[in-house]
């Protein structure tokens, strides 16, 4: 990967990047055949837009589940400042025989308002009460803490608040009761690499399952050399099964506030 693309990566367990809001982008197009096998027309928007940055995924709905007919549009997503605009001056240029329609997707505003984060360091000797309220105070000047879970020594929970996945890193080295936090990013739940529509071309396009969590996560072997020791991948494994039980929290806490 160069330089340009780099900037601004947070690698996290072995196999993810979260990436700031300023380095991802995504888009819509359309103007081709519906009726095109979904290859040809992934492979001619990749090397379409390939010169605009690194594009993490193409997905390119079916009407139907067991139809093959394409839906009029898809999406792009781009890991690289400035992307998107790059992408929009190839609006309207013939692409082997249809002309390519594009408009921008941003993400929401409030996109860098949630952030998943993971810490360790403090006292573990204390209950997890008296833990958990240390945190939520610790954090309070960010925002507010979470669906907080604790796991070998470590706490997980969900932060919002106003641009907070961008911030929350100043709090790594922070000192809490006598004790230096290391705070990491797990995830940035509203800020994606890749579309959640579930019939995204065949099975090669879909996303590998990860948990709900880590939408922001982009495989590994897509952009840095894998590594394959088992203590890495239990590692990476664990990481997930962590995103998924916070989703899981999240989801029951939103589902008693509905009701």
């Amino acid at each position: 990967m160069d330089e340009s693309a780099d900037k601004g990566l947070i690698l996290i367990g072995e196999g993810s990047i979260i990436p700031k809001l300023s380095d991802v982008g995504r888009i819509i197009v359309s103007g081709y055949d519906t009726d095109l096998p979904i290859d040809d027309v992934e492979t001619a928007l990749r090397n379409h837009f390939s010169c605009c940055g690194i594009i993490t995924n193409i997905c390119i709905p079916f009407v139907s589940f067991g139809d093959e007919t394409l839906r009029r549009r898809g999406y792009i997503y781009f890991l690289g400042e400035g992307a998107v605009d790059k992408a929009l001056k190839l609006n309207g240029i013939d692409v082997g025989g249809w002309n390519v329609s594009v408009k921008a997707y941003p993400f929401p505003k409030n996109a860098n308002n949630e952030v998943v984060i993971e810490v360790e360091g403090f006292d573990t000797s204390l209950h997890e009460i008296l833990i958990k309220s240390a945190l939520i105070s610790h954090f309070s000047s960010y925002g507010k803490l979470k669906d907080v879970i604790f796991f070998d020594g470590k706490a997980a929970a969900y932060l919002y608040g106003k641009d907070v996945a961008d911030k929350v890193t100043e709090l790594n080295g922070s000192n809490m009761g006598g004790r230096i936090l290391d705070v990491r990013v797990i995830s940035k739940p509203r800020i994606t690499l890749f579309h959640r529509y579930l019939r995204c071309g065949g099975p090669r396009q879909r996303r590998e399952s990860d948990s709900s969590t880590t939408d922001a996560a982009i495989p590994k072997s897509s952009l840095i050399v894998e590594d394959k020791s088992s203590k890495k991948k239990k590692k990476k494994r664990k990481l997930s099964d962590v995103s998924f039980k916070l989703s899981l929290r999240r989801r029951r806490r939103d589902n008693k506030v509905k009701g």
